[in-house]
């Protein structure tokens, strides 16, 4: 009896001791199959992030995967092959009894979300051991240099005002000229000699009045119809000047006291005086000649750029692009927090580093000019240049124009030629419209023939002044070389840079991701969608675990129900920064 009791008891404690081994065994175990999990998920997440386009990173730095397959996909098959490898003894027990229940991605980072932020980020960091701090500094002092001038106040208004309806004026004008030569070259002291002779004079100056008063209305309406400013003209002078003649004759007329022999002999020499005065302006080859000048000022205005800045027109690049899948042309929420003036100049410096221009072709290059893509944003090369040199054009005509209004001596020498040319065309009030039309082409050549020394490889000098003014006014598309070497003047490249600060860093940023797609599409994969590509992910991976070591007979019948099947969830963030942890 004693010794079936002792028997009973070590049973019991037997069964005990096996029931709380298995449990805390079990309890092991799976604290050991959650840390493997939670490997698996960490190590299959870096394996989607290996394989990355090896391509893009050795051309732009910049580390991306592309979704062909989806990252559920991907994730399950490295997940169960690494659940599969911890299976080391197949044809026995599996101490793991692991499976993979469900993956649910919570959040996947595409580069191009928020107007390319991620790719931003990654391109900061690159442009950190890429580029000296000196030469981002520099950029931004060049551009905020640019920036800080203004537009000057000249007449530029009146270079819209053309002459097509001014033939009518020009005739009228002919007549009051002639008729003041003729009354010039009477003798006045017999006109007012008699009556009758003095109110032959005095319609004779009135008809003179009224051609001057239908001569000011038609100004009056030419320039509203043409948007010009009206301004006084020496038919004003002329006006007051007859005016003053008539007012003294009906005056005077009124007055027959005194001697009236010797009255009006005294009112003709005031009047023969009055009558010099008047401005009669004939046409001299002089004037004529520097008619041409504003001829041909006005055809410059109205020329094409491109094919002032660029001798053979012929030899521009003829690529173009059809993709209407360009991140450029999607509907994303184009904003970041990237903003500040420094991370722009970076992203304009990359963009000249790892992408092509006029002036450096960039090879397997979807479009020729790159830079000027990202500037113009054009679907070819023809319409991305014009509007690049067109906007390089616009900027040194403002610095010309600003030094040129400051410039005495220039200025002296449009007054003359706008005058002389007026009288050549005949139209005396068309004088301040001329010397706008003149300055503003004047400004304009010198302009282009800077950036024309740019397009050739050369630098030109950023400030304008009178030591490196090159053109001429009476031959301004001669081109002069107005090159420089100094340190800090820019050539091409940079003045690109400067453009592309005008832009946003959303703007630079989707079009530099254009170009990514264009050329991997180009040169790797036709198949290739860059708005697939991420730098990152989260993710939830669900996980269940049979029991092992609780499912044994003494636990089952000491607890007295089946234990069912673990399930537990491992969550990771994955992206190139924190390497998948």
């Amino acid at each position: 009896m004693k010794k079936g009791s002792i028997t009973i008891f070590l049973s019991l404690v037997l069964v005990s001791v096996l029931l709380l081994v298995s449990i805390i065994t079990e309890a092991a175990r799976m604290n050991v199959v959650q840390t493997e999990c939670k490997g698996f998920t960490y190590l299959a997440s870096d394996s989607v992030l290996a394989g990355y386009a090896r391509q893009i990173y050795t051309d732009y730095g910049v580390l991306l995967v592309w979704e062909d397959k989806t990252i559920k996909e991907q994730l399950m098959k490295y997940l169960q092959a690494n659940i599969n490898l911890a299976d080391l003894n197949p044809s026995g027990t599996n101490i793991m009894a692991t499976r993979l229940k469900d993956i649910n991605i919570e959040k996947t980072n595409y580069v191009v979300r928020n107007g390319g932020e991620d790719f931003i980020k990654q391109v900061l960091s690159y442009m950190k051991y890429a580029v000296a701090t000196e030469a981002v500094s520099k950029l931004i002092n060049l551009y905020s240099n640019n920036s800080n001038q203004k537009k000057s106040d000249t007449s530029g208004y009146m270079v819209n005002v053309e002459e097509k309806d001014s033939s009518e004026i020009r005739e009228i004008v002919d007549e009051i000229n002639n008729r003041i030569k003729n009354l010039q070259g009477r003798n006045i002291k017999k006109e007012l000699k008699t009556e009758k002779k003095r109110t032959g004079f005095l319609k004779y100056i009135n008809k003179i009045i009224e051609k001057i008063k239908i001569y000011k209305e038609e100004k009056k309406e030419f320039l509203k119809e043409n948007r010009g400013k009206s301004g006084n003209d020496y038919m004003d002078s002329n006006f007051k000047i007859l005016e003053q003649i008539k007012n003294t004759m009906e005056r005077e007329e009124l007055i027959e006291s005194g001697n009236l022999k010797e009255k009006w002999k005294r009112i003709g020499e005031e009047i023969s005086t009055q009558v010099k005065s008047l401005t009669v302006k004939t046409s001299t080859e002089e004037d004529q000649k520097n008619m041409g000048i504003y001829e041909n000022a006005k055809k410059l205005l109205e020329k094409g750029i491109l094919s002032l800045v660029i001798d053979d027109v012929s030899n521009i690049s003829s690529a173009s692009i059809s993709d209407s899948n360009l991140p450029s042309k999607k509907d994303y929420n184009k904003t970041t927090s990237f903003n500040n003036i420094t991370d722009k100049a970076k992203m304009v410096m990359y963009a000249g580093m790892k992408f092509g221009n006029y002036r450096n072709v960039k090879k397997k290059s979807s479009l020729s000019y790159e830079l000027e893509y990202m500037i113009a944003g054009k679907d070819n090369d023809r319409s991305n240049l014009t509007a690049t040199v067109e906007q390089m054009v616009s900027i040194r005509n403002m610095t010309a124009l600003a030094y040129l209004l400051t410039d005495q001596k220039k200025m002296a020498e449009l007054s003359s030629i706008a005058s002389s040319a007026s009288t050549a065309v005949g139209v005396p009030f068309l004088e301040p419209i001329i010397k706008a039309v003149l300055t503003e082409a004047w400004a304009l050549a010198e302009a282009i023939n800077d950036v024309k020394i740019m397009m050739l490889g050369k630098k030109i000098h950023f400030i304008k002044n009178s030591g490196n003014w090159k053109t001429g006014l009476r031959s301004m598309l001669a081109v002069q070389n107005n090159a420089s070497d100094k340190k800090g003047d820019i050539n091409y490249q940079q003045f690109c840079y400067l453009l592309l600060m005008k832009k946003s860093i959303q703007t630079i940023t989707v079009r530099m991701l254009d170009m990514i797609q264009m050329n991997v599409k180009k040169n790797y994969n036709h198949l290739f969608d860059i708005n697939q590509c991420f730098t990152g992910f989260c993710l939830k991976a669900v996980y269940e675990s049979e029991p092992l070591f609780v499912s044994m007979p003494w636990v089952i019948h000491n607890l007295g129900q089946k234990i069912g099947t673990y399930s537990f969830a491992v969550k990771c963030k994955a992206d190139f920064k924190s390497g998948g942890k």
